[in-house]
């Protein structure tokens, strides 16, 4: 009997042993799926961008959205629902390309939520022919769907300076 106690004993020894070794190695996959799944949040900004410049910011704000999509334009209430944003964004004008890349991102530990953030052009024409360029900056909040796609839910966006006078961190 002792003999036996002895050995669970040894075995638990060698068990809390094992585990207390593995315990690192199982908080990397838990990183790496982080690191994965953030990277596809970026991916999803790119490709709502390159989407913008393929058949519009308007159509591309719409077909990137969530169905509970929360839209904050300038000196409006906030727009509810994919609806709404589609009847707000059929009034941008064609004459005016948005572009934007995102310059960093975070994700929740779950790997299912996070936001991006970046810089904007906006690029007009005028009557005249001429170009009119201005500069912002953005917060777009993103949620994992059921189907595995990332879509947006807010976006938010203001001013900025042009490149060229912008601060480093």
């Amino acid at each position: 009997m002792m003999h036996q106690m002895k050995t669970q004993g040894a075995i638990s020894a060698l068990l809390a042993v094992v585990m207390a070794a593995a315990a690192p190695l199982s908080a990397a996959p838990a990183f790496a799926a982080d690191e994965v799944a953030l990277a596809a949040m970026m991916d999803a900004d790119r490709a709502f961008a390159a989407r913008a410049g393929e058949i519009g910011a308007a159509a591309a704000f719409v077909e990137f959205a969530a169905p509970d999509v929360r839209a904050f334009p300038g000196g409006a209430v906030p727009l509810k629902g994919k609806g709404a944003l589609a009847e707000w964004t059929a009034g941008w004008s064609p004459a005016t390309e948005i572009s934007w890349a995102p310059e960093e991102g975070f994700i929740s530990d779950d790997g299912t939520f996070g936001y991006t953030w970046g810089f904007s052009e906006f690029r007009t024409r005028t009557d005249d022919g001429a170009e009119d360029v201005t500069f912002g900056k953005y917060v777009t909040v993103w949620r994992k769907q059921p189907d595995g796609a990332w879509k947006w839910v807010a976006d938010l966006g203001n001013a900025a300076p042009p490149p060229d006078q912008r601060q480093p961190d």
